[in-house]
């Protein structure tokens, strides 16, 4: 199926007018094709096609990002989740993904096409949404792999306290991350009141 009209079809409206989805159903006309190809490989491969032959802006980089990383929690069955989140009682932030487990646990997702100072951003979101969700995840994940080493220093060194995990999508282990995420159940908490705003996409 066409990734526009997949989009469209799981909760995303005017989802033909995205420049971004655009660009990636260009290269990407099925996203149900070669299912197999593993994460990593999939944004990757599509993501550097994209920037030689199109050279989008910073904006539209960052949305081809976001969608195809929608697109991976798609062809993985990672579903429901939200993007673009507003969670209740963690006012002025807006969470990129947002999955909750059947426990109710959150599982906070930020994910940037660059992350050398972009973590102090992500660090600070997580200390908001975890004085709020104690036991919620925070993952970060970065396009980018030059400077991931550097954020796991501050990890190991203790300067970053809020950021359970840190990967990056040139990495095998953002692939582990996806098989973990994959293995989950997840639900919708709307009827809890948790989301104040967000799109809510499932397959």
């Amino acid at each position: 199926m066409k990734v526009t009209k997949y989009f469209e079809k799981n909760g995303k409206k005017n989802a033909s007018k995205s420049k971004a989805l655009q660009l990636i159903e260009k290269i990407c006309p099925d996203i149900e094709k070669n299912k197999q190809i593993k994460p990593s490989m999939f944004i990757n491969n599509i993501f550097e096609k994209i920037e030689k032959k199109f050279n989008p802006g910073n904006a539209t980089r960052g949305a081809i990002f976001e969608y195809l990383f929608m697109c991976v929690f798609f062809r993985h069955n990672i579903t429901p989740f939200y993007y673009q989140v507003n969670l209740s009682y963690v006012p002025n932030v807006n969470f990129d993904f947002v999955l909750f487990e059947t426990t109710k646990k959150p599982i906070i997702i930020s994910i940037k096409t660059s992350s050398r100072e972009r973590y102090k951003q992500v660090e600070l979101e997580s200390l908001v949404a975890k004085q709020v969700h104690k036991n919620a995840r925070t993952i970060y994940v970065t396009y980018e792999d030059d400077s991931i080493r550097f954020i796991q220093r501050k990890k190991e060194l203790h300067e970053i306290h809020y950021i359970d995990e840190v990967y990056t999508t040139q990495d095998k282990d953002f692939d582990g991350l996806i098989k973990d995420l994959s293995g989950r159940d997840y639900i919708d908490p709307g009827v809890t009141k948790i989301i104040n705003t967000g799109i809510y996409l499932e397959n």
